[in-house]
């Protein structure tokens, strides 16, 4: 896991998914096409752990070598601190990564540390232990993703040739497109989620 200190990665990356709550303002790239994937789970633990493996295996299909995580906002990835169990060993696991509690910038992994690190994210976008909306692309900007607190996969492609290579790899895994369904949780009987902590 690199780190890459927030100035200099929005310098060379300045489409990247930014907020400013005080103007309402956003920068987002330019989408070529857009889909909400998800995978058959019984449980938000294993959907934690199958998730993490398929993302994964579709990156390594479609040929991506490194991936960038940052955060929307400039607030640090330790903002937060949380006393769910799973969460708490998510913040446990960026300290043991030197993640510093002032640290706003760009987490940068090789595509093999990815499992471990998205079910880590997983769990701190499923309680909120983290502020900000946090997206993801490969290094060559072909794509842009992000969880969402029901364990979506919200992905753009960001061209037409980056689309026709996702439409075909996905097939070899098992995400499920379900772009024209709502986001919801199906670990949940309410439509709270358990153990999530508001986020005011």
């Amino acid at each position: 896991m690199i780190k890459i200190q927030r100035k200099p990665f929005l310098l060379d990356n300045p489409e990247f998914p930014q907020t400013n709550w005080r103007t309402d303002e956003s920068t987002y790239p330019n989408v070529y096409n857009s889909y909400r994937l998800t995978v058959d789970s019984k449980s938000a633990k294993g959907h934690a752990t199958l998730l993490s493996i398929e993302l994964t295996k579709l990156f390594k299909l479609m040929g991506f070598k490194k991936i960038r995580f940052l955060g929307d906002t400039n607030i640090p990835w330790l903002y937060r601190d949380h006393d769910y169990k799973p969460v708490k060993a998510a913040l446990e696991f960026l300290v043991e990564n030197k993640v510093a509690k002032t640290f706003a910038g760009a987490l940068q992994l090789q595509v093999n540390e990815l499992p471990k690190f998205l079910k880590n994210l997983y769990w701190l976008i499923r309680g909120n232990g983290i502020v900000n909306y946090v997206y993801f692309d490969d290094e060559g900007r072909n794509i842009m993703a992000s969880l969402c607190q029901y364990g979506s996969v919200h992905l753009s492609t960001l061209n037409e040739g980056v689309d026709i290579v996702f439409n075909k790899v996905l097939e070899g895994t098992r995400f499920i497109n379900v772009s024209n369904d709502d986001c919801r949780d199906p670990f949940s009987k309410s439509k709270s989620i358990k153990h999530r902590k508001s986020t005011y």
